[in-house]
Parts: structure tokens; sequence; C-alpha cells
């Protein structure tokens, strides 16, 4: 390759790849530099995803503003998306469910969020409603979120990845990269290859796109950056809703209401545990299938590639699960963990120039909902370089 390129992005998943698509519209000699064998392959959050696409509905304006801007923004960049590729992609809508008058009463701070943030057509209903909607949920009252959806996280990724790549992006798999300098108002980017040889280039840009690496990949330029990972892994178990007809759901994501949890990241709210609708293909098309996952669960684990400790017991998995009282651990299977690129206490998408080096954009703590702001964040990056230009 070239001695000296234009921009480096360091980091092939969905982000990365977003990245590289909105930045070639407007800039040449762009190159993407992935450590797994292929873009759609490896142990990332891109390949492990549930594939929800979130309405933002959760971000409180003053402490995740990244985050309630972004997806509201990237939920509707998708569905336009997914609809000019034909990509299986569903709005199939959401419930957040109150099991009594208390939750209800906490559904009501959650609407007003909703109007907050731009999230179109949220209203409450009754437990009537939800019965209309899906008959084999019981609860008090819901919260409707029409704009949220689920996509096929390893089809819109291989998507982007074409589309990118269409437009003269570069993508470079197998290439891990082990250290940044700066050098005369450039960057010199130091990677190794799957043979273990290495090798270097210049880069005027560098997108620090790293997904739970990402932290690691900022300290080789600011050791003293004011952020750290988190060591979490989400567990996913799922169940056949044709199993029986109890089990039987329509096809809507069904979240229990957010509670407040001490975790080894702080207190934050979470959305808990909750249903996932996925997609089969049949007769030349896709179709909300058979398989029905329930998660993620959150473990702290040992470190980044972690896949050995022990998951949840299915029981853990039910345990605020009133609102779908049929389902037994005894139908549960495992069905994936990933390692979330989280950061220790700080709960927002962290989007910054390097404090040393301003032609270096990191990007720490894109977790969830990393996948629905990605064209978002894209958008965004490219504003900051046309601004440090």
């Amino acid at each position: 390759m070239s001695e000296k390129i234009n921009i480096a992005i360091i980091g092939g998943g969905i982000i990365g790849c977003c990245l590289a698509l909105e930045l070639a519209k407007t800039h040449s000699d762009i190159y993407v530099f992935e450590k797994n064998p292929g873009i759609t392959s490896g142990e990332n959050q891109s390949s492990r995803n549930s594939g929800v696409l979130h309405a933002g509905i959760y971000y409180e304006q003053d402490l995740r503003p990244l985050k309630a801007q972004f997806c509201v923004e990237g939920n509707r960049l998708w569905y336009a998306f997914a609809q000019k590729y034909q990509l299986p992609c569903r709005q199939t809508g959401k419930l957040i469910v109150a099991s009594d008058e208390t939750e209800s009463r906490k559904l009501d701070h959650y609407l007003q969020q909703a109007n907050i943030n731009g999230v179109p057509d949220v209203r409450k209903i009754s437990a009537a409603e939800i019965k209309q909607l899906e008959p084999n949920v019981n609860a008090h009252s819901a919260l409707l979120v029409p704009t949220s959806g689920i996509i096929d996280p390893t089809a819109l990724l291989h998507q982007v990845y074409a589309s990118a790549s269409n437009r003269g992006a570069q993508f470079m798999p197998e290439t891990e990269i082990i250290d940044l300098e700066l050098s005369n108002g450039d960057v010199r980017v130091f990677m190794r290859y799957r043979d273990g040889q290495t090798d270097h280039i210049r880069a005027n840009t560098v997108i620090n796109a790293a997904g739970i690496r990402a932290v690691d990949v900022a300290r080789m330029l600011d050791p003293q950056i004011p952020v750290k990972p988190a060591l979490i892994r989400g567990d996913s178990y799922k169940f056949y809703r044709s199993r029986r007809p109890r089990l039987f759901l329509k096809g809507m994501n069904v979240y229990p209401t957010p509670i407040i949890v001490d975790s080894p990241t702080g207190r934050h709210h979470t959305v808990g545990v909750h249903l996932t609708p996925t997609f089969d293909y049949r007769d030349g098309k896709f179709i909300i299938g058979d398989t029905v996952t329930v998660g993620p669960k959150l473990i702290p684990v040992n470190d980044f590639d972690d896949y050995s400790t022990a998951p949840a017991a299915p029981e853990a998995f039910l345990k605020n699960m009133d609102f779908f009282p049929d389902l037994k651990a005894s139908d549960l299977e495992y069905h994936q963990g990933g390692i979330q690129a989280r950061l220790d206490g700080y709960h927002d998408f962290f989007i910054k120039p390097d404090r040393h080096a301003p032609q270096v954009i990191h990007l720490l703590g894109i977790d969830s909902p990393g996948l629905t702001a990605a064209p978002a964040i894209a958008k965004f990056v490219g504003g900051l370089l046309d601004r440090i230009a």
C-alpha cells in the first residue's frame, strides 16, 4: 500500500463501515483497518448484536445527549437504507410494559422523554390494547413505540461495506493497529498482519472506531485520556414461539419498564431483559421467524476476550418477566454473548478529537444504541473533519 494516505479508519464494524461510506462521498484515499479475517466475521459487537432498531426513547438530554440525538436520526436513516437495498428489516414497534400502577407512572416519564427527544407517535395504551397487539403479554399498561424495529445486522453490515467499497474505500482485514505516533503533522500508523509481519503508513487523519479496543487505541496517543473501559458481556437466550400457543408472539419487541441498578459501571437505568423477534428466510423472502431472543443480561468479565465465563442461569432471565408468564426456564436455550464497548461511569458516546492531535478523532463507548446510531454518528464525524480541515 502507499506510504501516505488521506484517512485511516481503525475498526471495520458497523461504525467503521458507516464512516467509510459517509466520508467516501466527499473524500478519497480512505483505508479501513480491521483485525478480524473479514468485515462480517469475528468476535465483535456488530456480529453479536440483537439487531434492534431503537427509537431513542431512553436517553436524557442532560446525561446522554449524543445517544438521544443519534439514535432518533439513525433510526430514520436505517429504514430508508434498508428499503433502498431491500434488506431484512421490519418496523415491528415496541411495547414497554408496566406490571402495576407504580410502573405505569414511571412510563409517564419515558413518554415525556420521547416527546423531548422527538420520537414520533409514542403513546400510552391500556391492558386491553396490549392484548390486541400481543395476546400473550400480560401488563397493566404500556408505551407503544411505533418506530422501534429489527434489522439483520450481518446483512446490514455487508451492504454498508459493499457500498463503501463501491465508492472507493479500501478495506484491510487481518490488520491489527499496534501503535500511533505523531510525526510532522501526520500520524504514523503501525500495523501487524496475520503472519506477524509489521508495517506502517502515514495518514493525514485517523478515526479510531475500534469498538471494545478503542480506549486502548486512544491511549497510544493519550495515555491519560480520562475514560476507561468497563468489562461487561451481554448474554442472551432464545426460545421458539411455536413451541406452544402461550409462547406465541406476533412479532413486536417487548420490554419491561426500565429500572435503576447498581452495576460495575455505576448506578444507572437499565432497559432490562426483553423479547426480540428474529428473521427467517422462506419462499424467497424474509419473514418474522420462530426464534425469539431473551436478553441481554449483563455480567462483568475478566477481559475483552472472555467468552468462557458462564452466563447467568436461565432462571435469572425470567426474574422480571411476569409480563410473559408462560415462559419457563426449560424453554430457553443459550443464544449468544457479546462484549460491549462500555465506559466506566460515562454513559454517553465519547466522540472527540484527541487532546494532543486534533487530526485524530476517537469514538469511545459506542455501545447500545450504537448500531441504530451508526449512520448519524458517521455524519457527525464528517462534520468534525470539515471543521478540523
